[in-house]
């Protein structure tokens, strides 16, 4: 069997749209912080024959990019690469990947806070898509929400430049960070625990505490940021988008 990871999750795609003004959902807006199921993996065999993981939860975020909207989940965008958002009010097409074998995602907008539909994956035109229907909810962040995970201090430290342990793969996605340009950080707030992308398959499942995720906001603009730290205090995962 040959393994497809699914990294980018539902909505993990680095989207581009219509043009803003023509996206409506109910009066309202995709804008903000969703958690959404996705099959954690996908696997094809050398005959054509494809099967998908268990659904999985996982933290995205959903705001207005260049052309449209985009979209910010915790994923690896080396392997989906850009993705298609269009939507006509209520239906919406998310896809990515390349001519070969593309990911996508067929939903439907059935609440201002709710959206529901399909993974499907395509290979030289023909579509597999996953049976169980997945769902996303739109979350409203509270600074006051209890913090489970316990790291709320440990992302305004990395935010504020702070030096904190980490391994060194992480260098680009702590500049990044701190490099957003949002304005003054305002407030954090605790939102749950996902799985880590990449880390999940039909033998071994993911921990799907792995990583804590926080809604950051600041000034000039909101983030959603990822991490999670080992035992021992070093950061091996950290990203916000």
């Amino acid at each position: 069997m040959k393994r497809l990871a699914l990294a980018a999750l539902l909505l993990a795609l680095p989207a581009s749209a219509q043009q803003i003004e023509q996206v409506t959902v109910y009066g309202g807006s995709l804008n903000g912080f969703w958690q959404v199921e996705s099959p954690g993996w996908v696997q094809m065999s050398m005959f054509g024959d494809v099967t998908w993981g268990p659904l999985r939860q996982v933290w995205c975020r959903i705001d207005h990019g260049a052309d449209g909207y985009a979209n910010h989940c915790f994923a690896s965008d080396r392997l989906i690469g850009g993705g298609v958002l269009e939507q006509d009010a209520r239906h919406f097409h998310l896809a990515g990947g390349s001519m070969l074998a593309r990911i996508v995602f067929d939903g439907e907008v059935t609440s201002p806070t709710a959206f529901e539909g399909h993974h499907a994956i395509k290979l030289m035109g023909i579509s597999v898509a996953t049976k169980v229907l997945e769902h996303g909810r739109k979350i409203a962040p509270t600074p006051d929400t209890a913090d489970d995970a316990g790291k709320r201090e440990l992302v305004r430290a990395v935010l504020g430049g702070e030096t904190v342990a980490h391994d060194a793969a992480l260098e680009a996605d702590i500049a990044a960070a701190r490099d957003l340009k949002l304005g003054k950080l305002e407030s954090i707030s605790f939102l749950g625990r996902q799985m880590m992308a990449g880390k999940d398959g039909p033998k071994t499942a993911a921990d799907q505490n792995y990583l804590a995720a926080y809604a950051v906001e600041f000034t000039d603009g909101e983030a959603l940021c990822w991490l999670h730290q080992d035992d021992d205090g070093k950061l091996t995962a950290f990203r916000c988008a």
